[in-house]
């Protein structure tokens, strides 16, 4: 019990890293989505002395933005799915401390293995409730990002637990 106590610490931990780091690049993607229609848009309303003399430019300026705005739900994450992760990141930094509290009551014998096998599986049910909105908000897990995750929380249990 000790080994799968440990490993769900240490996923855990990855997973509030992850779900930081995911929703920091998503906001920043959603932002200069943003300016980008912003700007175009700006400049094909406010340009229109310019554009009046290349008529074509404009119109594909003006498809293209119109093209991008349909598309964004598909590429880029919306408020709402920002929000669901959001919740995963708030679930797991709780969870943590629930599995990292149960961590120390075994690790310093104040609870025996069946008392901490108990409190494993109560926690792990928590854990159910919350996956189907991880399915439903995290559609991909870039590789480079889970690397960056997992360097940082290793850092972490480095420090923290002398590992």
């Amino acid at each position: 019990m000790r080994n799968r106590i440990w490993a769900e610490l240490t996923q855990s931990k990855h997973n509030i890293e992850f779900t930081s780091m995911y929703s920091d690049r998503q906001r920043f993607i959603l932002r200069i989505f943003n300016i980008g229609v912003l700007t175009f848009s700006s400049a094909g309303v406010m340009g229109w002395k310019i554009w009046g003399n290349l008529p074509l430019i404009s119109c594909v300026i003006i498809a293209a933005i119109s093209l991008m705005r349909l598309l964004q739900p598909h590429l880029i994450m919306n408020e709402k799915q920002l929000k669901n992760l959001d919740d995963i990141h708030r679930f797991y930094a709780d969870y943590y401390n629930r599995i990292e509290k149960l961590w120390y009551e075994f690790d310093s014998n104040r609870i025996d293995e069946g008392q901490a096998t108990k409190a494993f599986f109560k926690l792990k049910d928590l854990e159910t409730n919350i996956n189907p909105l991880i399915a439903e908000t995290i559609r991909s897990k870039p590789k480079r990002l889970v690397k960056k995750c997992k360097k940082n929380s290793d850092e972490y249990f480095n420090q923290v637990f002398n590992i």
